[in-house]
C-alpha cells in the first residue's frame, strides 16, 4: 500500500469535516488541480457545505454530498444562482478574469486529470460531476447541481479513472469515519439514507486549515445564496438540521392530543363522574410483592445506611477522643522523661562540683600541713643550732682560762 501512495505528488491544502461521525480530515492537491480546488475551498470558506447532509451513500463504494440545502432531494438554490454567486467571489482568480470563455473555467477541468492521481485506493475525494458532461451547456438543473457536490471513495475503484477529476485524499485514521458513514442503512438503488427525516449523517462545519490561494477571502453573507433559502425552511437536514428546525415528524409527535366528546357514547355521563372521581381523589394503585418488598428493602437499606453511618461517625468521634488521649498521654511521658533526664543532669553536676569542692579542700589542707611541718623543722633546726653554739663560747671560755694559767705560770718560773 505504501508504494501506492509515494506514486502520487504531495499535497499543498488541507480541511477538515466536522461530521456526525467524527472527523475528516482531507488533503487537497492545489497545484495539480488549480481550478476546482480553488471553487471548492471558496465555497468552504462561505459555508456551503456546513449542515450538508450525505444524500447519496452506497454501501463499501462511495458517499457523497453537497446538494445544496435539499428538500426530499430538490436543491433550495438553482446552479445558475451558485454560479453567479462564485463569477463574484474570489472562486475566480484574476488570471482567469483576463481571459476570453467562462470564468470558472470548468472547460479547463478535463486538464486536472493527473496519471498519479487515480482511484487505486480508498479515500480518494472528487467531484461527482463527470468530465464528460463539464462542458456541456444543455445540463438539467440536477446535473448541474453535481459541480458543487463532490464524493469520497470507500474502496478502489479503477473503473472511475479519467472520468473524473480527483482533488483530494483522506487521511490519516479518520478514514474509519468515512467507512461509519458508509454503513448507514440507506437504499440499495438511489442510494438515500432511510433516516433522512430523522437523524441522516451530515456535515456540521468545514475547518480550512492552509491553503496556497492567498488572495481568497469570505464572501459578504448577503451575497450567499444558499443562506437566503436556507432561512425559509429546515432546509431538509430533519431533526437536528442547520438551522434548527424541527421535522415534521417530530412536530407531529408533540401534537396537542384531542379532547374526547362523550357526547356520543350512551354512558357519557358515567364516564364524566369516573373521571372527575379520578381527578379529584388519589387513586390507589395496585403494587405486587415485589413492589412491596422493594419499596421496603428500600426503606430498611436506607434505615441501615443511616445507623452504619451514625455508628461510623460515633466511631469516628471515639477515634478521635482516643488519639487526642494518646497524644496527652505522649506528651506527658515525653514531659516525665525530660524531667528525669534534667534531674539526673543536675545531679551529676552536682556531684562533680562536690568533688571539686572535695579536691580543693584536701588541696588546701596539705598546704596547711606542710607549711606547719616546714615551720616545726625550722624550730628543730634552730634549737638544735643554739646548744651548739653555747659549747662552742664554753669551750672558748676554758681555752683562754688555760692559756691565760699557762700564761702565768711561765711568768712564775722565769
Amino acid at each position: 500500500m505504501s508504494q501506492v501512495y509515494s506514486t502520487e505528488p504531495a499535497t499543498t491544502g488541507h480541511v477538515v469535516f466536522e461530521t456526525t461521525h467524527g472527523p475528516i480530515d482531507v488533503n487537497l492537491w492545489c497545484k495539480e488541480c488549480p481550478t476546482t480546488t480553488r471553487t471548492f475551498v471558496q465555497l468552504c470558506l462561505d459555508g456551503y457545505y456546513d449542515g450538508m447532509i450525505f444524500h447519496r451513500i452506497l454501501s463499501d463504494f462511495l458517499i457523497q454530498t453537497g446538494l445544496s440545502q435539499q428538500s426530499s432531494l430538490q436543491a433550495s438554490a438553482s446552479a445558475d444562482d451558485i454560479d453567479k454567486y462564485l463569477r463574484g467571489s474570489t472562486a475566480v482568480s484574476t488570471k482567469s478574469l483576463d481571459m476570453s470563455g467562462d470564468a470558472l473555467r470548468w472547460d479547463r477541468k478535463k486538464l486536472e486529470v493527473n496519471p498519479r492521481i487515480r482511484f487505486n485506493h480508498r479515500g480518494q475525494v472528487a467531484m461527482a460531476l463527470p468530465l464528460e458532461e463539464s462542458t456541456n451547456n444543455t445540463d438539467t438543473e440536477e446535473t448541474a447541481m453535481l459541480r458543487y457536490q463532490f464524493f469520497v471513495t470507500l474502496d478502489e475503484a479503477p473503473f472511475l479513472d479519467a472520468k473524473h477529476v480527483v482533488f483530494g485524499t483522506v487521511a490519516g485514521s479518520t478514514m474509519f469515519n468515512a467507512l461509519r458513514i458508509g454503513r448507514t442503512d440507506a437504499d440499495d438503488q438511489t442510494g438515500i439514507p432511510t433516516d433522512l427525516e430523522d437523524a441522516p449523517p451530515r456535515i456540521k462545519s468545514v475547518k480550512i486549515d492552509y491553503h496556497p490561494f492567498e488572495d481568497m477571502v469570505i464572501t459578504a453573507e448577503k451575497k450567499l445564496p444558499f443562506r437566503k433559502t436556507a432561512a425559509n425552511g429546515d432546509g431538509g437536514m430533519g431533526k437536528g438540521g442547520a438551522n434548527g428546525q424541527q421535522s415534521t415528524i417530530e412536530k407531529r409527535r408533540k401534537k396537542r392530543k384531542q379532547v374526547r366528546n362523550l357526547n356520543i357514547l350512551s354512558f357519557g355521563d358515567e364516564e364524566r363522574d369516573y373521571d372527575a372521581i379520578t381527578s379529584s381523589a388519589k387513586v390507589s394503585t395496585m403494587k405486587s410483592s415485589h413492589d412491596i418488598l422493594a419499596g421496603e428493602s428500600n426503606f430498611l437499606s436506607a434505615k441501615v445506611d443511616a445507623d452504619v453511618e451514625k455508628r461510623s461517625k460515633d466511631k469516628e468521634g471515639e477515634g478521635n477522643k482516643m488519639k487526642s488521649k494518646q497524644k496527652s498521654a505522649k506528651a506527658s511521658s515525653l514531659r516525665h522523661v525530660v524531667e528525669e533526664k534534667i534531674g539526673d543532669r543536675i545531679e551529676t553536676l552536682d556531684t562533680q562540683h562536690a568533688g571539686e569542692d572535695k579536691n580543693r579542700i584536701r588541696s588546701t589542707d596539705t598546704t596547711r600541713n606542710e607549711e606547719e611541718n616546714g615551720k616545726k623543722a625550722q624550730s628543730v633546726m634552730n634549737e638544735e643550732e643554739r646548744p651548739s653554739k653555747r659549747s662552742k663560747t664554753s669551750k672558748s671560755k676554758k681555752i683562754s682560762e688555760v692559756e691565760a694559767r699557762r700564761s702565768k705560770y711561765i711568768k712564775s718560773s722565769t
